[in-house]
């Protein structure tokens, strides 16, 4: 027809940020159940064809990035000065993928579409169902006696069940009455896969994120997250095998391997202070310094994420790391304090729930795998999408 309007062509950079936005959702939705590979590998190659095509710089700027880009660096110095530095050298280049393939196709997204991070944190959440649905099965119909992910194991299963469980407390306080109910019902999933994972240090990082949100949201948000805390503590109380798991910890006799675990680790961290063994040799360096007694016969790491690192990249990467970390927790903090419209508890049950992960790594070291090293650097995505966005004051 002679006056019909010529419709725009819609133009290759386009299509694959719209594809950068599904595989955003696809890699949340993936993570708890083990999977995130599956999409994150994906949107690493639609984000490096989006950069090409659109003529961009890949990198969207932090306040973190220097801290960022000095810690990689010091993890790959003091890995190539290592005992082990054909490990090392290698471990510190997947270091830096982390951030190519987490931190900076979602910073760009969150940036770009602040409405997405309702739609990320709900794929999270249906993600940790699924997962927590799954554990709680092979709990019921396993002989371990704890229920897992065949991808994750206890401990990470618990890591991205406590997120999980953080984000569906904001979700249920962000969300509308008719989706409460949907919500509450997920959260119900998720933490019965949590307490199946008899996961003390996934129980004990959940705590703490409870509380942080309690302390970061307004008082209806307070209530209902203590609320919850009070009633998971009563649940734990009264069902023997989580109640005898809980107090577990606090007997030395039961936890003689972790504590015999930690010993060899300052003894190795002693013997290599500055720059370490290496960065993820500890399981090649440890065995020379196993304890009488000591059923750990090759473990990956300290258990412990601070003393981990010590052993491994020396004083001089602990330090890089608590820095760049500290500068991340800032920067959230101060945006989980103000947050913009929409995201007034979404922001404070990220906060949370990267505090709840954090939390378990000081008795964990499950963000030293790869898998949940994304999921960090998802969770920092959405703190530091914040940073350089200036407000516009209302007319």
């Amino acid at each position: 027809m002679d006056g019909a309007v010529p419709q725009p062509r819609v133009g290759l950079t386009h299509r694959l940020a719209e594809a950068r936005v599904a595989l955003l959702c696809a890699t949340a939705l993936l993570l708890p159940l083990g999977y995130v590979l599956a999409a994150a590998v994906p949107l690493l190659l639609v984000w490096v064809a989006e950069c090409v095509s659109g003529r961009r710089w890949p990198w969207e700027r932090t306040p973190a990035d220097r801290l960022l880009a000095l810690w990689v660096l010091v993890v790959a110095a003091t890995g190539a000065l290592s005992p082990n530095p054909d490990l090392a050298v290698p471990n510190a280049a997947l270091l830096a993928l982390g951030p190519v393939c987490g931190l900076a196709p979602a910073l760009r997204a969150l940036r770009e579409r602040p409405g997405l991070l309702p739609p990320v944190c709900a794929a999270w959440v249906v993600g940790g169902v699924l997962a927590g649905a799954w554990v709680a099965w092979r709990f019921l119909h396993t002989e371990a006696g704890r229920g897992d992910l065949p991808q994750l194991g206890y401990n990470a299963a618990g890591t991205v069940l406590a997120a999980s469980s953080l984000l569906a407390v904001g979700l249920a306080a962000s969300v509308g009455p008719w989706w409460r109910p949907a919500v509450v019902a997920a959260q119900l999933a998720v933490l019965a896969g949590l307490a199946s994972t008899l996961s003390r240090g996934a129980w004990l990082g959940w705590c703490a994120g409870v509380l942080c949100f309690a302390w970061l949201s307004g008082r209806a948000a307070r209530r209902a997250a203590l609320g919850l805390l009070v009633s998971a503590l009563v649940a734990a109380a009264v069902y023997p095998p989580a109640r005898d798991r809980a107090l577990s910890a606090l007997d030395p006799a039961r936890n003689q391997d972790r504590v015999l675990l930690w010993a060899a680790s300052v003894r190795m961290w002693a013997d290599h202070p500055w720059t370490g063994v290496g960065f993820g040799a500890f399981v090649r360096a440890y065995p020379k310094y196993r304890l009488p007694g000591d059923p750990n016969a090759a473990p990956p790491f300290a258990h412990n994420l601070p003393l981990s690192l010590a052993v491994e990249t020396g004083a001089f990467g602990l330090v890089a790391f608590l820095v760049f970390l500290g500068r991340v927790l800032h920067v959230g903090l101060r945006a989980a304090l103000r947050p913009p419209p929409g995201w007034a508890t979404l922001l404070p049950a990220v906060y949370s729930a990267l505090v709840a992960v954090l939390a378990q790594q000081l008795v964990d070291g499950t963000l030293q795998s790869f898998h949940l090293g994304i999921g960090f650097w998802l969770l920092a995505a959405v703190l530091l999408s914040r940073s350089g966005i200036r407000e516009v004051p209302p007319a």
